[in-house]
């Protein structure tokens, strides 16, 4: 039989339980990342989930590092059916081709137009998420990680002609926006697996490579390059990506919860991006790699050419419309 102190100490180990469990309205998100657990993108992205969870709407987020939940392609399948609810992720092509057109040649030329077109407002960011939308994927921002510039094994000639030939053969990644925009430079381009691409250049079979970042160079290839030109024709840049069927089961302050988080994570890429650029390319340097200044009117007027060479040619893949969205952002 139960006394008034029993059903006391009763009730309280009742009420003790509750404020222990989560409540019925809570969710818990799953987060894939590609990136090392030790990386920047990770860390930012343990930054995203804690932004999450400190903003008191019901949600839990568990991050997912080094591909875990599989790679980039099959995680982007797993966002559309919305078994992975949020993912930082490198946006796959297969389908819809149009997504190549974030590697655009000179879509964005420097860190001003990266914050600009890279932020939700500019044509070719609306239009990004758009393809996405297409697909059952929400996009939550544009994440850079460093301009891609060209690293060569031997000297070049016309360096800052646009169009004029360079007389060496660069390894280019198997997507038309680089082999077009590196025909554009002045570069004869070859396709080679990244894989093979360190021997390769050993070997002599291509004279440098464009698709990698000032970190990228130092870090896999400052023994074999003699040379670095920062065109920033490219920008290795990722995304922060959002199921749509988890973002529709959830409420309002809870998608803006997610959206700020990710919103600054985001913006904060861009000054990461720059940052290393910076570094890697004095690190260069200091490795005994020339690298050569691209700045001022020369490179202007060569990113100019680039681009009007380039885009209508790539206007028969990606059509008419998605070109003039994109002059539209640099006009």
């Amino acid at each position: 039989m139960f006394t008034r102190n029993t059903l006391s100490l009763a009730v309280g180990a009742l009420m003790a339980v509750a404020a222990a469990t989560p409540t019925l309205a809570e969710t818990s998100l799953t987060i894939s990342g590609q990136h090392a657990t030790d990386h920047p993108a990770t860390i930012a992205l343990n930054g995203v989930a804690e932004a999450i969870e400190g903003a008191g709407v019901d949600l839990t987020a568990r991050v997912f590092p080094s591909n875990q939940l599989g790679d980039y392609s099959l995680v982007y399948e797993d966002i559309i059916r919305g078994t992975v609810d949020i993912a930082h992720l490198s946006v796959p092509s297969q389908l819809d081709p149009n997504l190549e057109s974030n590697f655009f040649p000179f879509l964005v030329s420097d860190y001003d137009e990266m914050r600009r077109i890279y932020s939700p407002g500019s044509c070719f960011y609306n239009a990004y998420a758009e393809m996405q939308a297409n697909l059952g994927v929400r996009l939550m921002g544009i994440v850079p990680e460093g301009f891609i510039g060209v690293a060569l094994t031997k000297p070049a000639e016309a360096l800052f002609e646009a169009g004029t030939d360079k007389g060496v053969l660069i390894r280019v990644p198997p997507i038309d926006t680089f082999s077009t925009g590196a025909s554009a430079m002045g570069f004869r381009g070859t396709t080679i697996a990244y894989a093979d691409l360190y021997p390769a250049l050993q070997t002599g079979v291509a004279d440098g490579w464009i698709g990698g970042t000032a970190a990228l160079n130092y870090t896999g290839f400052r023994d074999i390059i003699t040379d670095f030109i920062p065109y920033r024709a490219y920008v290795e840049a990722t995304a922060y990506v959002m199921s749509q069927e988890t973002w529709d089961g959830l409420d309002e302050a809870q998608q803006n919860a997610i959206t700020e988080a990710l919103t600054q994570a985001a913006q904060d890429a861009v000054n990461r991006a720059e940052a290393e650029d910076t570094e890697y390319l004095a690190k260069l340097v200091e490795a005994g790699i020339t690298v050569h200044d691209f700045s001022g009117e020369v490179a202007q007027a060569f990113v100019d050419e680039v681009r009007a060479t380039a885009w209508p040619e790539l206007e028969a893949r990606f059509g008419a419309d998605l070109v003039s969205c994109l002059k539209s952002d640099i006009e």
